[in-house]
């Protein structure tokens, strides 16, 4: 987590302006979705005024009457007043919080549109914390802790249109996939119509760090029916639309109906269950500094720190294959890896009693690591609880897709590699990582987990939980081939041998794995295809992921 010392004061604030492209594509949406005139407009972002001067190029702007817009930031809020005594309607603008504004006023509106501020949770004030929590208690909504400033800003505008308002925002893509932004999803369902997602490529806007959609829709005028028809735009031409009555991710709806049809269908199959059903993956080690409490060989035998040296897992790409094992992690260490954690438990010696280990520590005092938080709530501060092995293996993060490994070494991991452990039922370790790599299970990864920089595939433990697997029992033997395969680095060849296998043994239709395969692909190529098109860094920390 970056702390506000690491980040630009632009980037603290959400501050980056809309392109005109953007903002004509909200205009052209809310033109198409009311009419009539006098019409009330809400901008609760308003920055630098570019919707205002937007709306001068827009077919509503004679039917604008009067507009309200929010800016906390005097600087920016001194730029929209010019923006409005320009025209073409007469406005007011607040130099305060939208969402606290949005928690306590009564006001009313025709239109809204904006580009919330991207401001990610650790970046947000507590004054705004608070108002999003106050904000939640009047739409009946749970709001604490919420991942982004964006989602309570959205949410208080929408909440002040009329039924039959419109509004067009400019959203970041996270919007179809982050826990959070469950909220915005079911909010759209209970009280929207007309609800439609204009997508671009990634890097349509080189000044836009993210991937954005413009999000656009009317606020209903019939009582909530818990379902809408959500449209996907991509080019400017209608891709299809999907009829959603579920606020979970919404990425699959950038699938066509019959990729869907058939992914729910396989889902569905008595042969498939729920990964959390057979296996329960967790958030591995927490040592709070893996820098101080992983080594290399090299370190620790300059430190003399054998005799607390656990083995370890250091990255998902020192586990080639499927099975991470003896030899594996020799090679780890002969590539000179923090193949080693530190285990300073209390049935172990003092490391003070010794003098290369009791130095070791004065080196982690010495650089404040006492005082960290993850080290000050234990006692004593370089004792790291949890250190526990896992059955399986399985990264946080991952490129072109998730593996779960076997942990034949019994070896360790750090909190970058989630740590599995077999259920009841009768299930191996084997048999569950030899049916993870189909086109069903990996299919169902991109739609639960989300992208970030560089094209980055992650998923946290309860998002895990839901991905559907195969739930047969391979023959024996069959992983270690398929772990033949993955060391080969063709992750084509490993997810066509994985199909092949279940077709073979009657547990599924060829035809549906196709489809499910070309569906994974589709969104596969969406997501690199960030990768390509972001900045070098962003690239390399994609894969480093891998």
């Amino acid at each position: 987590m970056r702390t506000t010392g690491e980040v630009s004061a632009a980037k603290l604030r959400g501050g980056f302006y809309t392109p005109d492209p953007l903002v004509d594509t909200c205009w052209a949406r809310v033109a198409d979705l009311v009419g009539g005139s006098g019409l009330r407009m809400l901008e609760p972002s308003a920055g630098d005024g570019a919707f205002v001067r937007g709306l001068r190029r827009s077919p509503l702007r004679s039917a604008v009457a009067a507009i309200m817009a929010i800016e906390p930031l005097e600087i920016e809020a001194e730029r929209m007043r010019r923006a409005l005594a320009d025209g073409p309607a007469a406005g007011d603008v607040l130099t305060t919080s939208a969402v606290a504004w949005a928690a306590t006023t009564g006001d009313a509106f025709d239109v809204a549109v904006g580009n919330p501020p991207f401001v990610r949770y650790q970046f947000v004030t507590a004054a705004d914390r608070d108002a999003a929590l106050a904000l939640g208690e009047r739409l009946g909504l749970r709001v604490a802790g919420v991942a982004n400033l964006w989602i309570p800003v959205l949410l208080g505008a929408l909440s002040r249109l009329r039924a039959g308002g419109a509004f067009a925002f400019v959203v970041p893509a996270e919007c179809l996939t982050g826990i959070s932004a469950g909220l915005v999803r079911r909010w759209l369902i209970d009280h929207c119509a007309d609800v439609r997602l204009d997508l671009f490529a990634p890097g349509s806007f080189p000044e836009v760090l993210q991937e954005v959609a413009v999000l656009s829709g009317r606020r209903s005028r019939a009582a909530p029916r818990g379902a809408l028809r959500l449209s996907m735009v991509e080019r400017g031409r209608l891709q299809w639309s999907h009829r959603v009555t579920r606020d979970g991710p919404w990425t699959r709806y950038l699938l066509a109906p019959e990729q869907v049809a058939a992914l729910e269908a396989a889902a569905g199959d008595a042969h498939v269950t729920a990964l959390g059903t057979i296996a329960s993956f967790e958030v591995s080690i927490v040592t709070g500094a893996n820098d101080f409490f992983t080594v290399s060989d090299a370190t620790a035998r300059r430190h003399g720190l054998q005799a607390w040296a656990r083995p370890l897992l250091p990255r998902i790409r020192h586990a080639p294959g499927l099975r991470y094992t003896a030899a594996d992690h020799a090679a780890a260490r002969a590539a000179g890896a923090r193949a080693w954690v530190l285990d300073f438990a209390a049935d172990a010696p003092d490391p003070r009693r010794r003098p290369g280990p009791a130095a070791y520590l004065r080196t982690g005092a010495e650089r404040g690591l006492p005082a960290r938080y993850k080290c000050r709530i234990r006692a004593p501060w370089y004792r790291v609880p949890g250190i526990v092995a896992g059955d399986l293996l399985l990264s946080k993060r991952s490129h072109l897709h998730p593996r779960v490994v076997v942990n034949d070494v019994g070896a360790f991991t750090t909190d970058t590699i989630y740590r599995g452990r077999v259920l009841d039922g009768g299930r191996s370790a084997a048999a569950i990582a030899a049916r993870f790599h189909s086109s069903l299970t990996l299919l169902a990864a991109e739609l639960e987990g989300r992208s970030f920089g560089g094209g980055v595939l992650e998923l946290v433990p309860s998002e895990i939980a839901r991905l559907p697997v195969y739930a047969d029992a391979p023959d024996p033997g069959f992983l270690d081939r398929l772990d033949a395969i993955a060391r080969t680095g063709d992750s084509d060849a490993l997810i066509a041998a994985t199909d092949a296998d279940l077709v073979a043994r009657g547990v599924v239709q060829p035809d549906v794995l196709r489809s499910l395969n070309a569906a994974r692909r589709l969104l596969l190529a969406r997501r690199l295809d960030r990768n390509r098109r972001t900045r070098p860094a962003d690239a390399a920390a994609a894969r480093a992921a891998a």
